[in-house]
């Protein structure tokens, strides 16, 4: 399978370019079925019809957004794009797509975030800017070609509002179950001829702890929050803009409730705070050429505190800190984009620096030696991306390709010294190729292929690191011979638009290899790693949407909708070549609902049902496998617009009360309700 893919790749990605030679005078011109289509950014990192593009991307948009009940970027993402998800009380979640477990630590993943199109600096989602967004653009499938590491299963932009015109506004007040309260308000628009700002600032607060779906209450689940963003924008000339950038998040107080296994006994709290900066700049150098400018820094610090000391007996104690670690991102991105005709050719480069450093305390609050020693990477890569475009637009055809080098380090660590700082160097290439056709009666044809990656973390690249059991000595030590975790990723589908019906579907089935995995072998004392492991993930996506509305020439929507991914297999092969289903990937996610819109009543009724999956159950002698059941949780909002400027709304998650949970030992709350009040002008 590894040759054949790899050949269908390489005669893909060559043959893709010689369409347009065939074809390069010809004029572009515009179909009726395309001047209406969204676009979207992140599938070339240049903006392209959504419907003309060969991958598969999915938009939430505003409305989607204020329709959705939770409060984090992940209750989004689960709840209108079927992506998986790990979510923790105490703010930690993370995704996964296409198969790959969700993952919610560490600066090396399988999916990427981003915001705005620049990396969003966070290893933990729930610390990500949940306001102030316009939109939010979920790419599935592999894109290393253009953004490169950790974008294997895909990649999540987060488009923020941008107010040119006139001075708009709104400020929200609201509470609900569990004691909590919230604030938020926002303000932005032109200033003059030339200036125009953006500015939001949020609170969130629940006071109590919350109840579960079997009536009890989870004790320790109380928390508050707080973010805010600011933009300010400015026209350099007549093609020439300059936008800053920042967003602030901080978490105070999150109480960690523990596994229920182990009842209140193993409580704790962490603080969070995060922050983000940027600048852009961006402008035509010519008739048919923009030119764009990003530089970026991003930092997030997380202190965890335990309310108790021992582990198999714990103890209550006075709470102390136990840990604390600090990540910095900083990187800059240059994009220069060429448009000859209807073809568009991008050519970038990227640099990123990353630096973590830890820090573990004991109970008297001297230091002592982290897990895991500190650790740099460096990252500089170039990318080309060519989109050419023929028929009237109809048939478009991309191919791309990105080359990334690295250094990573383990670095001196305070306290640790039970290994050796070292440093090693790796580079990689990443190509893609997509074919997309749109007919004249809406039925659109696309598929992709591509190769992405996943780098060696520095502990397995340049780690050691010895500890004394009894009178043995074990080494753990890293393999600077170790190649990046690699994968190819086919998919094709195809979709159908009826506007004048409000129908719209699409169907993909996608099968990725992921080739070059990092195990851990252990020959005597010492346990190293090596490339020695596979994977095999395939499955479909559906998207459905029907508007009653529209056939029946009403003036408001009645939208019934789908979203769903089914995993049709998920492995990944054990020492020894047996293959074991891959933990945390449900069977399937499906949304499906109803949205309603008049203009002044709105709501959404939304139903998410999630399949069996299997994981690891830590409490159990053994750790033996176990499976989750599957479950439905049904939310409703609805709202209502008086007089323009006000609007009421009410949220009710989880309605039926239903008992379940993402990940056993930490159910999910049970039925809330929260209502608010908005003034916009």
């Amino acid at each position: 399978m590894k040759k054949t893919t790899q050949t269908v790749l390489a005669l893909w990605f060559l043959a893709t370019p010689s369409l347009g030679l065939a074809d390069q005078g010809e004029q572009a011109g515009k179909t009726p079925e395309t001047t209406l289509a969204e676009v979207v950014v992140t599938a070339t990192r240049s903006e392209e019809a959504i419907n003309k593009i060969p991958a598969k991307m999915e938009v939430i948009n505003s409305q989607e957004i204020q329709l959705t009940t939770g409060e984090t970027i992940t209750e989004q993402l689960k709840k209108n794009a079927s992506i998986g998800v790990i979510e923790y009380p105490g703010a930690l979640a993370g995704i996964g797509i296409r198969g790959f477990r969700p993952e919610f630590s560490g600066i090396t993943k399988h999916s990427l975030i981003l915001i705005n199109g620049r990396p969003a600096g966070a290893t933990n989602l729930a610390g990500i800017l949940a306001d102030n967004i316009e939109k939010i653009e979920v790419l599935k499938g592999p894109a290393s070609s253009l953004y490169g590491a950790e974008a294997m299963g895909g990649v999540i932009n987060i488009i923020t509002k941008k107010n040119m015109d006139n001075l708009t506004g709104m400020a929200e007040l609201g509470f609900g179950s569990f004691q909590t309260n919230f604030q938020k308000a926002a303000i932005g628009g032109g200033l003059g001829k030339i200036l125009d700002f953006d500015l939001s600032a949020r609170r969130f607060d629940q006071v109590d702890d919350f109840d579960m779906g079997n009536g009890k209450t989870r004790a320790n689940t109380s928390y508050r929050t707080q973010n805010g963003t600011l933009r300010l924008g400015a026209d350099l000339g007549e093609s020439w803009r300059m936008d800053v950038s920042g967003d602030l998040y901080q978490g105070r107080d999150i109480e960690l409730p523990g596994d229920t296994f182990d009842g209140d006994n193993k409580s704790g709290h962490k603080d969070i705070d995060r922050y983000g900066v940027d600048i852009n700049v961006g402008g035509e150098l010519g008739k048919n050429n923009q030119l764009s400018f990003t530089a970026y820094k991003t930092n997030e610090t997380s202190e965890s505190y335990k309310h108790y000391a021992g582990w198999f007996v714990p103890v209550q104690v006075t709470p102390y800190r136990s840990y604390d670690s600090e990540i910095d991102w900083f990187g800059f991105q240059v994009k220069d984009e060429y448009t000859w005709g209807a073809h568009h050719f991008i050519a970038g480069f990227d640099y990123q620096g990353i630096d973590k450093e830890s820090r573990s305390y004991y109970q008297s609050g001297t230091r002592k030696a982290p897990y895991s020693p500190n650790e740099s990477r460096e990252n500089i890569a170039g990318y080309l991306e060519a989109i050419w475009k023929f028929f009237g637009e109809r048939f478009t055809a991309t191919a791309g390709g990105r080359y990334d080098t690295f250094d990573v380090e383990t670095k001196t660590t305070p306290y640790k010294t039970d290994f050796t700082p070292n440093s090693e160097t790796f580079s990689t290439f990443s190509p893609r190729a997509g074919l997309n056709y749109l007919f004249d009666q809406g039925i659109r044809l696309h598929t992709t292929i591509g190769k992405a990656f996943v780098p060696p973390t520095a502990a397995q690249l340049a780690g050691y690191s010895e500890r004394i059991v009894g009178s043995v000595t074990m080494i753990t030590r890293g393999n600077s011979s170790l190649d990046p975790e690699t994968s190819i990723t086919y998919d094709f589908g195809a979709g159908y638009e009826l506007p004048e019906w409000g129908l719209s579907m699409d169907i993909t089935y996608f099968h990725t290899d992921v080739d070059d995995k990092i195990s851990t072998v252990t020959q005597g004392f010492t346990t190293t790693y090596e490339n020695s492991l596979s994977a095999e993930m395939d499955g479909i996506e559906t998207e459905l949407s029907f508007d009653l509305g529209a056939p029946l020439e009403w003036n408001r929507t009645i939208s019934f909708y789908v979203n769903s991914t089914s995993i049709l297999k998920a492995e990944e092969e054990q020492p020894g070549g047996t293959m074991k289903d891959i933990h945390n990937v449900a069977d399937y996610t499906i949304n499906y609902g109803i949205l309603y819109d008049d203009g002044i009543f709105d709501g959404k009724l939304h139903f998410r049902s999630q399949g069996k999956m299997k994981d690891t159950d830590w409490n159990a002698p053994g750790y033996p496998e176990t499976e989750y059941p599957s479950f439905t949780v049904v939310d409703l909002v609805l709202g209502t617009t008086i007089r323009d400027h006000h609007r009421l709304s009410l949220k009710i998650d989880n309605m039926f009360d239903k008992d379940y949970y993402e990940k056993k030992g930490f159910p999910k709350p049970g039925r809330a309700f929260y209502l608010s009040y908005t003034y916009s002008f």
